[in-house]
């Protein structure tokens, strides 16, 4: 009876590996055929400014990641949907209107219903990594676009994808994640073609890392980031480079394979950002971690709440009513929906950072420049 159960043991394992080696396989085959389009032009002007503020900007020539934040957390009208200029896990870019201080914002994000998962390609992971990053970065300093978790009401969804059903028993909505979309930014190929980036260096061009403080920092954090969250997909065209007052910013983007150990297989041919591949960490963000407790870590397990209003989810804060982490990716408390890390996942990311602290190398890492 013993052997008999570790026969089944082992045959369920061999199923999900195998099951695990397909959706790998096919991820890939999916990447190498996905579409290369003109980015499609808003539905509706966009509103000024359009870039997030890095570290010393003021509000006159950009938002702040917590405007924009509000922005996706607040009452949101979809004015236009089409295809993103790449991609093929079912993403849309979706021009909507919101208020921020009592005035019409038109501005646009990246969208992924949660229908487009599949068992490695999660769209949580995006507002994951978003919660990640704010354990060691300031709001000026966020290497990640704002993402949150929304369900966008039918009827409005139904006038650009007319067959779409709800996603929740007793809603009219369609729930999904989405992403600040990054305005006027550079793809790594742009960015040697314009000379931002020396031809042939990837993302890390030494000569600007040693001269450009805004790129060296941003880099460095965003590496930080993609390395805690053990990035499946962190090669160099996930990274974009965007023009500020003082200096050519880093993001990178796409997180939605991540908090897990398999990983795209076409890193084993480019640069895996899920290591350290700079030369240099700030010292102010390995501060912020090592001062990490694991009540930082647990808060992990609920990013955020949605509450069943009549037949609408909407985004709540949280209260005396405030929905404990069961460990899931998500659970329901009475009308609230909880959203957050796996178990799993926050001890993935808390081992990782220990790691990356405990490294002998690490005040070498850190010495100013």
């Amino acid at each position: 009876m013993t052997l008999g159960c570790a026969r089944l043991r082992r045959a369920s394992f061999d199923r999900k590996f195998v099951s695990a080696l397909v959706m790998v396989v096919a991820s890939v085959a999916s990447s190498a055929c996905s579409k290369h389009l003109p980015l499609a032009a808003p539905a509706a002007k966009l509103s000024l400014p359009t870039r997030l503020c890095a570290t010393g900007e003021g509000a006159s020539t950009c938002r702040s990641a917590h405007q924009v934040e509000e922005l996706l957390a607040g009452r949101l009208t979809l004015l236009g949907m089409a295809d993103p200029p790449s991609g093929s896990q079912g993403a849309k870019l979706l021009t909507l209107q919101g208020i921020s201080a009592g005035r019409p914002v038109v501005f646009r994000v990246k969208w992924r219903p949660q229908s487009s998962d599949d068992l490695l390609n999660e769209s949580r992971k995006e507002l994951a990594a978003c919660a990640v990053q704010k354990l060691f970065l300031d709001d000026a300093e966020v290497v990640s676009p704002p993402t949150a978790a929304r369900c966008l009401g039918l009827r409005e969804y139904r006038a650009f994808a007319p067959t779409t059903e709800p996603t929740f028993a007793e809603t009219d909505c369609v729930f999904g994640f989405m992403s600040y979309w990054l305005e006027d930014v550079l793809t790594l190929r742009a960015a040697r073609e314009r000379g931002v980036l020396a031809a042939g260096d990837g993302i890390m061009d030494a000569g600007r890392f040693a001269r450009d403080v805004v790129y060296r920092t941003s880099l460095a954090n965003a590496n930080l980031l993609t390395y805690a969250i053990n990035h499946g997909d962190a090669h160099d065209e996930q990274f974009l480079l965007q023009s500020t007052t003082r200096g050519f910013r880093a993001f990178v983007v796409d997180n939605s394979i991540s908090f897990q150990s398999i990983k795209n297989p076409m890193l084993l041919f480019r640069e895996d950002w899920s290591q350290i591949r700079v030369p240099w960490l700030p010292k102010n963000s390995i501060e912020r971690l090592e001062k990490l407790t694991d009540d930082d870590f647990a808060g992990l397990g609920n990013v955020t709440e949605l509450e069943r209003q009549g037949r609408d989810l909407v985004p709540v804060r949280a209260s005396e009513r405030h929905a404990k982490s069961d460990g899931s990716t998500m659970s329901w408390s009475g009308n609230r929906l909880r959203v957050g890390l796996t178990k799993l996942e926050i001890d993935l990311v808390k081992s990782r950072i220990r790691e990356l602290l405990a490294r002998p190398d690490l005040a070498q890492l850190t010495r100013p420049r």
